[in-house]
């Protein structure tokens, strides 16, 4: 009898647990019902054309697949329109507002890139670390390696012959190349060399993953770009680039941290000898000096050096050997001006400061094969009324056209290919300094403009001139 009563009392409070728990589950799906409606609400409410400015295309796939050409047709409108692209609607800037706009204190390039770049998912730390350690990653391209350019030149050219040997052997025979991977091989080792000096610059392991990183990241992030906002957090885990970028991540970690950790303990070394601290040439040792106790993920910034360095030099450079094999008359003169101002300067800063033909050269690639139809990516952080009276709405994202590179308003017969346009311009009474390969302008927004224009942009030029200098001299190429 008291087993049965037992029983009975732990069934009955058995079955007020259920219905407790029923309850409260109740609640909660309510609950989280709730919040699953009020973030389709707003996703959907997101998605809305900001008002007042013309809409040219509400198709996602339209901007994905076609973004060029659809921008193109943009130029009907007389000022600003906006496009759905695969984040988010973005208003579109015409060209003449990128002086006006360039510095503009409310609006955010963090902030801006940050929602396009997805720098909270995992494996996407480098995009993170150059917005959040933003005055970091400046100051270590600024004030270290653009006033190291002397101290480096030497070590890049013994790279880059190194480089070519490796790559091209010493055979005289003709041989068939692909281009684009030749030169991401040929970035990867002489920014490596900059980056991480000798202890990893010829590291395969390396230089497999900063290649390999640059490319699955960009392709993770146009992936994510093409899934709808909810699925995001949930998909990434089963997406293969994503997958990748987070293991190269990891692998970069382990590579890069024993040689962080050798260059404190070496700074820590001298501090308490009392001696001052030896000067590097590379960013490894910038990075050590410049952290000063700021909790720095080093394997996340030299990958995001790598980003910058293998994405946009080995682009540049590849444009310029395109341009090379469709015009082969233009080699005997670049050659000519290479090997009398090595003849001068030797290899030096003065020597590739020199070589304007050469500069205007890649200039004029940058212009006519320029691989950005768009430039200046900025979050209104509040209304910016443009000098038209447009307003750009708060909380909206703009991106200004960089057409006039192709506009023979700006520059004469700007269908024609003219290696020495900017060579000209320079010899104009006072502008001898402007007009460079490494100078941002409104007229060819390649680095972008204003402040956030790329700060690594005078190591690229003199990168990808020793490059070519030293293509152009020891070999011979067509298509």
């Amino acid at each position: 009898m008291t087993t049965y009563s037992s029983y009975v009392f732990t069934t009955m409070d058995y079955h007020g647990l259920l219905h407790s728990l029923a309850d409260n589950w109740t609640s909660l799906a309510v609950a989280i019902t709730t919040l699953i409606l009020g973030w389709l609400f707003y996703v959907q409410r997101s998605k809305r054309p900001y008002a007042g400015i013309p809409v040219l295309s509400a198709d996602r796939n339209e901007y994905l697949q076609d973004g060029r050409g659809l921008l193109e047709r943009g130029k009907q409108y007389p000022s600003c329109f906006q496009v759905q692209t695969g984040t988010n609607w973005k208003i579109v800037v015409p060209n003449r507002f990128a002086q006006e706009l360039k510095n503009h204190p409310d609006l955010s390039f963090n902030d801006a890139h940050a929602r396009d770049s997805f720098t909270s998912y995992p494996g996407l730390q480098p995009f993170r670390e150059i917005l959040e350690n933003d005055t970091f990653i400046q100051e270590v391209v600024r004030k270290k390696l653009t006033q190291s350019l002397g101290l480096i030149t030497a070590g890049l050219v013994e790279e880059t012959l190194l480089t070519y040997r490796d790559l091209f052997g010493e055979s005289k025979e003709w041989q068939t190349r692909v281009i684009k991977t030749d030169v991401q091989d040929i970035i990867a080792r002489l920014s490596s060399r900059v980056f991480l000096g000798l202890d990893l610059c010829r590291n395969q392991e390396w230089l497999n993953i900063t290649k390999n990183y640059t490319y699955s990241s960009f392709e993770a992030i146009s992936e994510l770009r093409s899934l709808h906002a909810l699925t995001r957090p949930f998909m990434q885990w089963f997406s293969k680039n994503c997958t990748q970028a987070r293991l190269y991540y990891k692998k970069a970690q382990v590579l890069i941290q024993p040689v962080v950790d050798r260059r404190r303990a070496q700074v820590q070394a001298e501090s308490s000898e009392g001696e001052g601290s030896s000067k590097t040439s590379d960013a490894i040792g910038w990075m050590v000096e410049c952290a000063r106790g700021r909790n720095i993920d080093y394997a996340a910034a030299q990958l995001s050096f790598s980003l910058a360095a293998i994405h946009l030099s080995s682009e540049t450079m590849t444009m310029c050997l395109l341009q090379l094999c469709d015009m082969p008359e233009v080699i005997k003169p670049l050659r000519e001006e290479c090997r009398a101002v090595l003849s001068e300067h030797g290899w030096t800063k003065q020597a590739l400061q020199d070589m304007k033909l050469l500069d205007s050269f890649m200039r004029e690639c940058q212009r006519t094969r320029d691989l950005l139809a768009t430039s200046m990516l900025r979050f209104a952080k509040v209304p910016v009324k443009l000098s038209d009276g447009i307003v750009i709405p708060r909380g909206s994202t703009l991106m200004v056209m960089n057409d006039w590179a192709h506009s023979s308003d700006h520059f004469p017969n700007a269908d024609k290919f003219d290696m020495g346009r900017f060579a000209k311009l320079r010899e104009r009474p006072g502008e001898q300094n402007q007009h460079l390969f490494s100078t941002p302008s409104a007229d060819q927004m390649g680095w972008g403009f204003g402040e956030h224009a790329c700060p690594g942009r005078f190591f690229a030029s003199n990168e990808i001139k020793i490059a070519l200098c030293i293509l152009l001299l020891e070999y011979d190429f067509e298509p």
